[in-house]
């Protein structure tokens, strides 16, 4: 599976050029980590769009807006980026194509370089970003508060995206999981309504 993977620095910075438009790659949640500021947001646990079985809903998400694949970036710094690089020959940017199942899905997420069996995608990554490579949409990840977050410029887009749902108690309550008494604090809870409640 790993020829899904980028492995040129050339081809890399071409696709670091599209992510940045479409996200803060530095900014962190609560924080807003969109640039496009589309309005309509949808929430769902991190694990389960890092699994088998978001592929459906993901490539449903792509023929919608007649992408041709789906970027997957893993968000690190430049330092662990180019160490990488330097140790496996590929970057952790894969280009997705539509054709594929929902196992080999799980095989690009689990799929490890040679002798380095903790080193696949869905052990390591802490921030991963999925994309439409016309910009039509984007989802966010972040492993820390067990959330990703799907943004789209209108709301019918996300009608047949039956588990994914709006900023509500349902989703304050999967982020409170990782708070001490599973309580959120007003200040970040205030700041994640204020950037991602959809009007």
């Amino acid at each position: 599976m790993n020829h899904y993977f980028i492995d040129h620095p050339k081809e890399l910075k071409v696709y670091q050029s599209m992510i940045n438009s479409l996200c803060h790659v530095d900014q962190t949640l609560p924080e807003q980590v969109f640039k496009q500021r589309k309005k309509y947001y949808l929430f769902e646990e991190f694990h389960w769009v890092l699994s088998d079985e978001s592929w459906e809903m993901l490539r449903s998400l792509a023929h919608h807006y007649q992408d041709e694949f789906i970027l997957m970036a893993v968000l690190d710094n430049p330092d662990q980026i180019n160490q990488f690089y330097d140790d496996f020959e590929y970057f952790n940017w894969i280009k997705i194509p539509l054709h594929i199942t929902a196992e080999e899905y799980l095989s690009i997420l689990t799929d490890y370089p040679k002798h380095s069996k903790n080193d696949c995608i869905m052990n390591i990554a802490s921030r991963v970003v999925w994309a439409s490579p016309t910009l039509k949409w984007a989802i966010y990840g972040e492993r820390e508060f067990e959330i990703c977050i799907l943004e789209i410029d209108h709301p019918d887009v996300g009608k047949p995206l039956a588990s994914w749902r709006p900023l509500d108690d349902v989703v304050l309550d999967w982020i409170s999981v990782v708070f001490y008494d599973q309580i959120i604090p007003d200040e970040f809870k205030n700041k994640l309504i204020n950037n991602y409640a959809s009007y």
